[in-house]
């Protein structure tokens, strides 16, 4: 709780509480600063993620052409080290992480928001109905995504997400289970 009232302090200075509600910030709460979380499967395979923590932007638009905007973008990245089980097909040529996270907002118009995690896009349309849930996690499953298989050689079926603890499980294409180590 003491960790939310310091994100969400840190957010409202920064003015992008104008923009995002306190449900769409609690998404967010989990990543205060960067961890290194271990996945063990059920068949002893392992998966090491770094997640960053959240990375605030804006981006201002002061121009004939495109117009007189601000755009606030808030970004969680991740990263599977090597030697892990789940690989990423592509990899940015400018070091660019994967996002789990990423909401873009201006104040009238333009909303973006994308959860993507190990193969499983989900929109900004799933993601408004699960913003209002009160539980302490949420399942993403593949049913839901709008892609499945997104930049991912093995892809997952579902995964957990805790508003304290961040991914807590996923189970993978075989029905898998991969538990959370730390």
């Amino acid at each position: 709780m003491i960790r939310f009232i310091i994100i969400l302090t840190f957010f409202l200075s920064c003015n992008y509480s104008r923009h995002f509600s306190k449900e769409e910030l609690r998404l967010f709460e989990p990543f205060s600063k960067p961890d290194t979380i271990i996945f063990k499967s059920d068949i002893g395979q392992f998966d090491t993620i770094i997640f960053s923590r959240v990375i605030t932007d804006t981006i201002r638009f002061r121009n004939i052409e495109q117009g007189f905007y601000v755009n606030d973008i808030l970004r969680v990245g991740y990263k599977i080290t090597e030697g892990s089980y789940h690989k990423f097909l592509i990899k940015s040529v400018t070091n660019e992480p994967e996002y789990f996270i990423s909401f873009s907002k201006t104040k009238r118009s333009y909303s973006n928001k994308e959860i993507c995690f190990l193969g499983l896009l989900f929109n900004e349309s799933y993601l408004n109905q699960i913003t209002a849930n009160k539980e302490s996690q949420i399942v993403f499953e593949e049913s839901e995504a709008q892609k499945t298989g997104v930049n991912i050689n093995q892809g997952i079926k579902s995964f957990v997400f805790d508003f304290e603890k961040e991914v807590v499980y996923f189970i993978d294409k075989n029905n898998i289970k991969w538990s959370r180590l730390n």
